[in-house]
């Protein structure tokens, strides 16, 4: 996991997008433990608090579980359809770059062509990729 301290979205935001991302992605499934809080406060170098608040917030949306001695794991309702919570991933993704674009007034077709201009660049980028 990595988190971006210069980022104006705070740490333990980060860290709760790449859970849920990785829950939609289907990288983490159902049950599967996460890294305790120290652990995963050691490895990106934050207060173990931060970490401690992004699975509260988790747990309190029903998405991990925590078990006292033993741990925090993602919750163990059903997740049946990884494309849909994907989707809806990203469609919350996509939601946040629009209204932050919509705090520097623009429109639909400044944020269209912003749009476009990363769809292109990402292209470009993955073309250059040695195989």
């Amino acid at each position: 996991m990595r988190v971006d301290a210069s980022s104006f979205i705070p740490i333990y935001e980060q860290i709760k997008k790449d859970i849920v991302r990785r829950v939609a992605t289907g990288q983490l499934k159902v049950h599967d433990p996460l890294p305790s809080i120290r652990d995963l406060a050691t490895e990106i170098i934050v207060n173990p608090n931060t970490v401690a608040r992004a699975y509260r917030e988790l747990e309190q949306d029903g998405l991990i579980t925590t078990q006292k001695g033993r741990g925090s794991f993602i919750a163990g309702r059903a997740r049946p359809d990884a494309e849909n919570d994907l989707n809806a991933y990203l469609g919350r993704v996509m939601d946040e770059a629009i209204a932050e674009a919509r705090k520097f007034d623009l429109g639909e077709s400044a944020i269209l062509g912003l749009f476009e201009e990363r769809l292109r660049r990402n292209a470009d980028r993955r073309k250059r990729r040695p195989a």
